[in-house]
């Protein structure tokens, strides 16, 4: 059976909500609980946890998903494949390979029909 077109339109819609608040929500976590950096790698980390939440916010509105998805999946994946450089077992953290593999599948799939970027 084949899905509708407006089944598609739906689980896009559902999907990059939930991407986008997932992303929105982990990065500014670590910043409202943070003083403000005063060293260089503090400031990394906070740019980081912003790159984060701008790409949340591109995803909830649908706007450029496809660099939004592209900095998510760098974002997440980064840690990712330096556990597995060092050593880490493959399916050692499934929590972080299922939020990267969302977040691919959301930049593949696209904004769908109600974004402010039309695909």
């Amino acid at each position: 059976m084949a899905a509708s077109k407006t089944r598609i339109d739906w689980s896009l819609f559902f999907l990059r909500l939930a991407v986008g608040a997932m992303a929105f929500l982990t990065g500014f976590e670590p910043v409202l609980h943070s003083p403000i950096p005063t060293t260089l790698a503090n400031a990394g980390h906070w740019a980081l946890h912003l790159a984060e939440m701008l790409c949340g916010i591109f995803m909830l509105l649908g706007l450029w998903m496809p660099l939004a998805s592209l900095g998510l999946a760098l974002i997440i994946g980064w840690p990712l494949v330096i556990g597995w450089v060092h050593g880490a077992a493959f399916l050692g953290n499934l929590h972080g390979l299922f939020l990267l593999f969302v977040v691919i599948a959301s930049g593949l799939g696209g904004a769908g029909k109600w974004a402010v970027g039309r695909d």
